[in-house]
């Protein structure tokens, strides 16, 4: 921390009016936020850490402040000219897109970009600090309700350090991938995750697609997706409502085993066995009338169940293996995790693909990727290529047919 630096707490509009002041002419920030997710239907913002190169270093009440007209820091989010430097930003990026109405294009990963350079797949936010700065952070307070006040000082020493060497992190980290040629790499996953936050968004938006986002959906027949379509906006609804996480309105496998069920009694809703007694009260009649309603539509309507796929065979097996053992060679060559660079579940489909002859298909290697990995699997595939073992050095090889 700079010798001039300045620990605020702010919870008054003018406190953060002040603040925003003061940050205004800042071409970079580190950011981070605590949040609760699990009462309520959207996550609560609790505070904002946020450092400068100047040494201002500041939690945001936002519990207390709440959502504000003309918020001040909000009009600093969206300022583009503010590069905006997160750690895992992944779930910072949809609870700010709440405060901005939008999110925001110009930020950097840490979490993303060290895996570029070294430091495994997805490294930790204390564990990245210790490695590139030799600082080892507390970890006390990870289990914290950040919702109750007054918060302690230990609370607020632990959120401020998520931005206090951030930046520093950040510096060090931008300096590999600038000496490594992989700073456009790094810039490409950037896109990437706000690419990935703006299509689930945009997903949740469209109430006739909430089905497709239930976990273990996948046995269930049209008329059965058909129904768990209607479940599906009407828990939706209901989560919106009562202003609650929609696994409190009832859990994806619930949702799952009605739609198996499909049944046309309130009483038969008590044979499932997780259904809460107090959930038949309330929503016993309503969702046996939503399984009506749902199968009195026309077949036309139903979704399209995708039919189950048959077990891999031997030689599909070998191929994907063989695929797995090309990009923990890549992996070894580059300094980057191979998980990384593709996981197995990609490489399989590949496999399974080129095994039906269909086209080679590798979208899931676009960018960097496919110039790192994408050509060495295609020559792999095409007989242009081959691995092999050195026994001089004892690792695998490609060598060019």
């Amino acid at each position: 921390m700079a010798p001039n630096s300045e620990i605020r707490f702010i919870d008054t509009p003018k406190g953060l009016q002040a603040l925003c002041d003061d940050l205004a002419g800042c071409d970079v920030l580190a950011l981070d936020t605590e949040f609760i997710r699990e009462r309520s239907y959207a996550p609560r913002l609790e505070l904002v850490q946020v450092a400068s190169r100047d040494g201002v270093v500041a939690a945001i009440d936002y519990g207390t402040l709440g959502r504000m007209d003309n918020d001040p820091f909000a009009d600093l989010l969206r300022d583009e000219s503010i590069l905006k430097v997160f750690h895992a930003a992944e779930q910072d990026l949809e609870v700010l897109s709440a405060l901005t109405g939008e999110l925001m294009p110009t930020m950097f990963d840490t979490q993303l970009a060290a895996g570029l350079v070294g430091y495994g797949a997805k490294p930790g936010y204390g564990a990245l600090v210790e490695a590139v700065l030799k600082i080892r952070l507390p970890k006390g307070e990870s289990m914290t309700d950040w919702s109750i006040r007054p918060l302690t000082e230990a609370q607020l020493t632990y959120a401020l350090d998520d931005v206090r060497h951030l930046l520093a992190v950040y510096d060090k980290v931008h300096a590999a991938l600038t000496q490594s040629g992989r700073f456009e790499w790094a810039q490409q996953e950037c896109d990437r995750l706000v690419g990935a936050v703006a299509a689930q968004q945009k997903a949740r938006e469209n109430p006739e697609t909430l089905y497709m986002r239930v976990r273990g959906k996948g046995g269930l027949d049209s008329a059965g997706l058909c129904v768990l379509r209607e479940l599906a906006m009407w828990r939706e609804s209901e989560a919106q409502r009562r202003d609650k996480p929609r696994g409190s309105i009832l859990k994806d496998e619930m949702l799952v085993e009605i739609s198996r069920r499909s049944p046309k009694r309130t009483q038969q809703l008590r044979n499932l066995r997780g259904i809460q007694p107090r959930d038949l009260d309330r929503y016993g009649d309503e969702l046996v009338d939503l399984v009506a309603r749902a199968l009195s539509r026309p077949r036309a309507e139903y979704p399209v169940a995708e039919p189950p796929s048959p077990p891999p065979d031997e030689a599909t097996l070998a191929l994907a293996d063989l695929l797995q053992a090309v990009t923990h060679t890549v992996a070894a060559e580059s300094g980057i995790a191979a998980s990384l660079l593709a996981t197995n579940g990609d490489l399989q489909r590949l496999a399974e693909a080129y095994r039906r002859g269909e086209s080679l298909s590798l979208s899931f290697l676009e960018g960097w990727r496919g110039t790192l990995l994408g050509e060495r699997l295609r020559a792999i595939l095409e007989g242009r290529s081959a691995l092999g073992w050195d026994p001089k050095d004892h690792s695998l090889r490609l060598v060019s047919l």
